[in-house]
């Protein structure tokens, strides 16, 4: 029964995502259904459970609120914030202003179209969130990519997959997947999701070469290789901000190798982010002499942090609600009983996560929803069966942001198909096999190099 009543709510939430409802309300709304459901089913919510439905119910709800946003939360809220501090004060632009400047010796489109690729999936170290890479690319890098023969729905595939693939330690999804994982992030980040997310990109660039220039003959969109050089100043970016600004978005990555114990005092990942913000401030005040436009400059930061909490925070809330419930209802243990005399239930399980994780991406266009909502069950899986909780995490982490790019509904590819003047259908066409062949790759590097 329990196995039966967690599928259907599964099949419910991922129908209702689909549908375009509200992810955290969905999420809530199932979760608190199923506790109830637990709790007439004789079952406990909470690990000490009064008997009072309304008492351990909102209790527990109020418990994750506190724990959610006062940890993990509060690191998530504090690098969101800070992203859009950076972006303010013209660092990611001065990134972008030395990335392009490889660009200008490419002379043949595809080539130039890979490079591009490559140089923006390196910027997503700086600007996390896929649509507003996206935006940026399609304001920056599109117009290079089109005066020197790339075809528009090439260069917009290009712009709207340079997000598709983790590398930096420091965004919020793979925070999280290390938490459950328990693993220790600086490890979890360079040691298993780095290498994974090089390798799968290589793929990927080489099957946009392949894919976009089969495309444009069928298209009938004909691209030559042109004489035309970058000009890095027609970029349209903030070029007030000087030179040495380029290294304040890695500053919290570097610290992290710093600041660990051994040769400087530790300082824990949020420390950095707010140690990197007040210096960029003391700089930016010494850069403008007013405090005024520092001050204002900070509120871009405590705005960014006021987003992430009603965009994540409280959608990891929701998810654990939801992840608890199908616990309290018996649905994992079930879950497991059924696939544990299968022959390698590890890589079963781990293919079930995977697919499922892909197709609601795809479905809703959210990444977050996806991942958030399932990573969840994967520990309580892996505990049960024995096995690396990293064997199931990393594949669905990963997926989860190539799912999102291959939805025509997703924000990244409706604003970036929108600003190529394109169909959304059309460029997820355009994204759809560069896509699946670093889905291909994440999981046969799981299955490989990933111990169970």
């Amino acid at each position: 029964m329990s196995l039966i009543i967690g599928a259907l709510a599964l099949i419910a939430l991922g129908w209702l995502i689909i549908k375009g409802y509200n992810a955290k309300g969905v999420l809530f709304g199932m979760g608190i259904l199923l506790l109830v459901i637990a709790f007439f089913m004789g079952k406990p919510i909470i690990k000490a459970p009064s008997g009072n439905l309304i008492s351990d119910l909102n209790n527990y709800i109020y418990g994750l609120f506190e724990s959610r946003g006062g940890n993990l939360g509060m690191i998530i809220m504090a690098l969101i914030g800070f992203s859009a501090y950076m972006s303010h004060i013209g660092a990611n632009d001065v990134i972008i202003r030395v990335l392009y400047k490889p660009l200008r010796y490419i002379r043949s489109p595809y080539l130039l179209m890979i490079g591009g690729y490559l140089i923006g999936s390196m910027m997503a170290f700086a600007i996390h969130s896929a649509t507003a890479l996206g935006v940026f690319l399609m304001a920056t890098l599109f117009p290079i990519m089109t005066r020197l023969g790339i075809s528009a729905p090439s260069a917009a595939a290009v712009c709207a997959t340079t997000a598709i693939l983790n590398l930096s330690p420091t965004a919020a999804d793979i925070i999280l997947a290390a938490e459950k994982a328990n693993a220790e992030l600086i490890g979890f980040s360079f040691g298993v999701i780095l290498p994974m997310s090089l390798v799968a990109m290589v793929f990927v660039a080489v099957a946009h070469f392949f894919w976009q220039r089969f495309c444009d003959k069928q298209e009938g969109l004909i691209t030559q290789t042109s004489n035309q050089t970058i000009n890095v100043e027609n970029l349209n970016l903030n070029t007030n901000a000087p030179l040495f600004y380029f290294v304040l978005p890695f500053l919290p990555i570097i610290g992290l190798f710093i600041f660990d114990g051994e040769i400087a005092a530790k300082i824990s990942l949020g420390g950095l982010i707010i140690l990197t913000i007040i210096l960029s401030a003391i700089i930016e005040f010494f850069r403008t002499f007013s405090a005024a436009k520092v001050y204002e400059g900070l509120e871009v930061c405590y705005k960014g942090m006021a987003e992430a909490f009603s965009a994540v925070v409280v959608l990891l809330v929701a998810a654990g609600i939801f992840a608890h419930s199908l616990s309290s209802i018996g649905f994992i243990e079930a879950l497991i009983d059924s696939v544990q005399n299968v022959g390698n239930a590890a890589t079963l399980m781990m293919f079930a996560l995977v697919i499922i994780t892909l197709l609601v991406a795809i479905a809703s266009g959210s990444g977050n929803a996806a991942f958030f909502a399932f990573v969840e069950i994967a520990p309580k899986l892996a505990a049960q069966m024995g096995i690396n909780p990293i064997y199931l995490i990393a594949p669905m982490m990963q997926v989860s942001n190539i799912g999102r790019a291959m939805s025509p509904v997703s924000g990244v590819t409706v604003a970036v198909a929108g600003a190529a003047n394109l169909s959304p259908l059309l460029l997820a066409k355009r994204i759809s096999v560069p896509s699946l062949v670093g889905v291909a790759v994440i999981v046969i590097y799981t299955m490989v190099l990933i111990p169970q």
